[in-house]
């Protein structure tokens, strides 16, 4: 019979042969073990290897011990370990039940954070970035943040104070989403936050914290940003050949360092490229003998490798890149190795020299000569951001890609149905790097004459069935 009192001893042996330990196995530098009220054990094991830290210690109690007493308290804590694991009570002479402890859904993400990795796929698991870490915290903090009804006026109860088993979970998700929808602020860190939640809960099942999972059957789907807007073919000629002024420095771009930028934005409204792919695009990328970009796992949103292929006026637009003679550089379109922080300031000044969409360089100008009389200037700030949010975004040459994608198609009579319009959906998705099509459907814009052409191929459609009918 195993009893407290018998482990207990062990330790006081332990403690013994603390100073006259002559063989100890070298690569064990400690046992850490518990025993918690409800009568289970848990112990951990510190391992020591060449060149490495020591491994986290799981509890505080630390023991030197020699291999004899080693082997007699690891035993008897495997033999404990085992019975607990087999829904028995360690102690013989001690019958009660072990409690499963309940955890809040904020208290649970603690311990999911350090379990992710098993979560993360291989992919994941090799290197997660940090950018992509600070980015699911800032967006899990924001659900959890959110109030639920029963908490009170001084101190509101938030979701994270919610039991990670209670049934009403999935009751208070709709609620809060309903809430985030009507405002239309968070739809992003909705859409993420829920990824992440499902992630959890699908963790605490396999831990057998819960015994269902209530989010299994729980979907939803973010509606399109307000903000995406399709990019007409005339205001994209005109975006167009302002880049490439701005690229060659002539007029009032004479004297701007980041020139090749004219280049990029040019080139991502050719290719649809995220900014950050344009921006980051490294020489030995480029194959020019089959004019593709092979682009690594770790340098992708999707972190898949990908390969781009593109035409001859591409290729000619990227050989002018200052980048190529410039041997210690290997960004083609950034300067020392380094990309440009500030392409959406300069996305805005090429805008500001096409006239389209007023001219944010006026209102700066405004503000500079305020704060030169000392003047407040919370007004002309509220003033250049409302501008600039009704601007198109460098963002939106990707929805612009898409639509004339769209358009291309239609008008080639290759869109008769919703069959083939998924089917198109799916081949513009490859190219925009998406692998499901409902996020291809919110980066088509289609426009007034893209679906009257639509209604017109399958008018024609029908009308060559019924005609071969006749």
């Amino acid at each position: 019979m195993t009893t407290l009192k018998d482990l207990q001893k062990l330790s006081d042996l332990s403690i013994k042969y603390r100073k006259n330990c002559k063989k100890a196995d070298p690569s064990i530098t400690g046992l850490v073990w518990r025993v918690s009220k409800t009568g289970t054990v848990s112990a951990a094991y510190r391992h020591q290897i060449r060149g490495m830290k020591d491994q986290s210690k799981v509890f505080q109690a630390n023991m030197r011990l020699n291999s004899t007493a080693f082997h007699a308290v690891k035993k008897k804590a495997m033999e404990m370990e085992m019975k607990v694991y087999e829904g028995k009570c360690p102690f013989e002479d001690q019958e009660e039940a072990v409690e499963v402890p309940r955890y809040t859904i904020g208290q649970y993400y603690v311990i999911f954070r350090k379990d992710r990795p098993v979560e993360l796929s291989v992919r994941h698991r090799k290197k997660k970035r940090v950018r992509t870490v600070g980015r699911d915290v800032s967006t899990i903090a924001w659900l959890f943040s959110r109030e639920i009804e029963g908490g009170t006026a001084t101190q509101p109860r938030l979701f994270s104070d919610l039991f990670i088993d209670d049934d009403r979970v999935p009751s208070y998700l709709d609620r809060i989403i309903a809430q985030t929808t009507l405002s239309g602020v968070g739809l992003g860190n909705m859409e993420k936050g829920l990824v992440i939640l499902r992630q959890l809960y699908q963790n605490a099942r396999r831990n057998k914290v819960i015994a269902d999972n209530p989010l299994e059957d729980f979907h939803w789907t973010a509606p399109p940003s307000k903000r995406a807007k399709d990019i007409p073919l005339n205001a994209l000629s005109l975006i167009t050949a302002e880049c490439r002024k701005y690229a060659r420095g002539e007029g009032n771009y004479k004297n701007r360092k980041w020139k090749r930028l004219g280049l990029m934005f040019e080139f991502k409204m050719l290719m649809g490229n995220r900014v950050n792919e344009a921006s980051n695009l490294r020489k030995d990328w480029i194959d020019f003998s089959t004019n593709t970009i092979t682009m690594p796992e770790d340098s992708t949103k999707s972190e898949r490798e990908y390969r781009f292929a593109f035409p001859s006026d591409v290729a000619e637009l990227l050989k002018r890149s200052p980048a190529w003679d410039e041997p210690h550089n290997n960004l083609v379109f950034g300067i020392d190795n380094k990309p440009c922080g500030s392409y959406d300031k300069e996305w805005h000044v090429i805008l500001d020299g096409t006239g389209v969409m007023g001219d944010v360089s006026i209102l700066l100008q405004k503000k500079k000569r305020m704060q030169h009389r000392g003047q407040g200037v919370t007004e002309i700030n509220a003033e250049i951001a409302e501008l600039k949010l009704s601007r198109y975004r460098g963002h939106d040459t990707r929805h612009a890609f898409a639509t004339d994608q769209m358009r291309s198609a239609v008008t080639n009579g290759l869109v008769m149905s919703e069959r083939d319009e998924s089917d198109v959906l799916k081949q513009i998705g490859k190219g925009l790097q998406h692998s499901d099509i409902k996020t291809t459907k919110h980066y088509v814009r289609p426009d007034d004459e893209i679906q009257r052409q639509m209604v017109a191929n399958r008018q024609a459609a029908l009308n060559q069935v019924l005609g071969s009918a006749e």
